[in-house]
């Protein structure tokens, strides 16, 4: 009856408040933030591919990039895209500093005498192996160190770390000792022994800037390892006093305040799962990222008595695991799929939802790579998937196995056949009115959207 409200007209228009909603998009090295990221803008801007979201949300919108500000380094969005748009699209490279880029939608108002509504997406990017140094905020050197060397011990790690430990102990640590080249040497043991771990698929390697140092390549002060507690006197100039001096300046001046810096208040929280990565590799790397995610989440402000609340207070209220490249697998797959995300990731979520924070499980693919196909192994007809492999041109066709039943599924690792091709992506459309396809992405648009238009 009253519907002739909504088309009253009047010489000016009634403002509604601008809302930002912020972002942090969180995940370790190769999980896909860049992938989601180009994906996530490519999807919002031509809106022809998000069915559920317009279904759901009901309220036509347009969106636009927004200009760089002066603090970020901006997501350079439109040069992924042309990695994408080639003759032979590329997966574009990932980025290596912290970057910042800001989505505009405009929702048209439903009152003809209301202003649109405005929603600015925030979304900040963060090196996965930066993000690591998080928990190193709550050590001294001596802390850090023993649990660095704890782990090296493990047996899933130690062949990897024995030539560091080795030369560790062949070498004076605790009196004076001038000698530069073995201070090197030491270094160098130990980042080698953080890129063996990196190869083999672990995650969870500190400090994160010994991997990917970005601006600080070749910086001296990145010179340093882990080192056995003293048992006597430390002498000044040794390199274990040395060392320790350059930890507390790595905590200070890099890690301190590069979060507070960028990480200051969020709504939400995104942290995106590399599962396949664990399937791939074995049970050790699944108990390894587990670890990552877990030192991950601490370091975050999601209830009152974090250490990180003395800097800042951040405000995130949601958290969204979601476990990418679910176009490797085929769609009868899906559903074990994010089951096993749900074992990986079950006690981190339960924490969060005693502490009344909104959490999710999904599984998606930013970038449809792949379509599913029957085929026949053996006589007997299966479902698999079918794309270009990397360093192909034509299609063809893979199985890539059954995922266990769960992750203490021991038949599974003593007998794994599961393999992973590592896939093309498919060329994004020319034009910015068409997006790209994808799986589910219209589904994690709308969980991050919901509450908040």
């Amino acid at each position: 009856m009253l519907s002739f409200i909504k088309d009253i007209e009047l010489p000016f228009k009634i403002p509604i408040p601008d809302k930002t909603i912020k972002i942090a998009v969180t995940g370790l090295s190769r999980s896909g933030k860049t992938v989601f990221l180009t994906s996530f803008l490519n999807q919002l801007i031509a809106n022809d591919k998000l069915p559920y979201l317009n279904e759901k949300l009901k309220q036509p919108f347009v969106a636009r990039l927004l200009p760089p500000d002066s603090v970020y380094v901006r997501f350079d969005y439109y040069s992924k895209l042309k990695a994408f748009r080639l003759k032979e699209p590329k997966w574009p490279k990932a980025t290596k500093s912290v970057s910042k880029t800001t989505l505009q939608l405009e929702f048209k108002s439903e009152y003809a005498f209301l202003k649109n509504k405005i929603v600015n997406i925030e979304l900040i990017d963060y090196p996965g192996e930066w993000l690591l140094d998080l928990s190193m905020l709550e050590q001294d050197f001596e802390q850090w160190s023993e649990y660095m060397i704890s782990l090296a011990k493990e047996d899933k790690r130690y062949s990897y770390a024995r030539e560091w430990l080795d030369f560790a102990d062949s070498i004076e640590l605790y009196k004076k000792n001038e000698n530069e080249f073995q201070q090197e040497q030491l270094h160098d043991h130990y980042s080698e022994y953080l890129k063996r771990l990196h190869y083999h698929g672990f995650s969870f390697v500190q400090p994160g800037r010994f991997l990917e140092p970005g601006d600080m390549r070749d910086d001296p002060l990145l010179v340093f390892a882990p080192l056995p507690a003293p048992k006597g006197e430390v002498e000044e100039g040794s390199i274990y006093d040395i060392f320790k001096r350059k930890y507390e300046l790595y905590i200070q001046e890099v890690v301190n305040r590069l979060y507070l810096e960028h990480f200051e208040s969020f709504d939400t929280q995104i942290i995106l799962i590399d599962l396949l990565k664990t399937l791939e590799y074995g049970y050790g790397v699944f108990e390894d990222m587990h670890l990552s995610f877990k030192n991950i989440l601490k370091s975050f402000t999601y209830g009152s008595n974090n250490f990180l609340t003395r800097f800042f207070n951040p405000e995130i209220n949601q958290v969204i695991f979601a476990a990418t490249k679910a176009d490797h697998i085929p769609i009868s797959q899906h559903a074990q799929y994010k089951k096993l995300v749900e074992e990986m990731i079950w006690d981190l979520k339960r924490e969060l939802d005693v502490k009344h924070i909104d959490t999710e499980v999904t599984i998606f693919a930013a970038v449809k790579s792949t379509r599913d196909v029957k085929a026949k192994i053996d006589g007997k007809e299966v479902d698999c998937i079918r794309g270009i492999v990397e360093g192909e041109k034509e299609f063809s066709t893979h199985f890539p196995g059954v995922l266990p039943k769960n992750y203490m599924d021991k038949e599974f690792w003593d007998n794994s056949s599961y393999h992973f091709t590592k896939f093309k992506p498919i060329s994004f459309p020319l034009r910015d009115l068409n997006a790209v396809e994808h799986i589910r992405m219209d589904k994690l648009i709308y969980s991050i959207l919901k509450d908040r238009v």
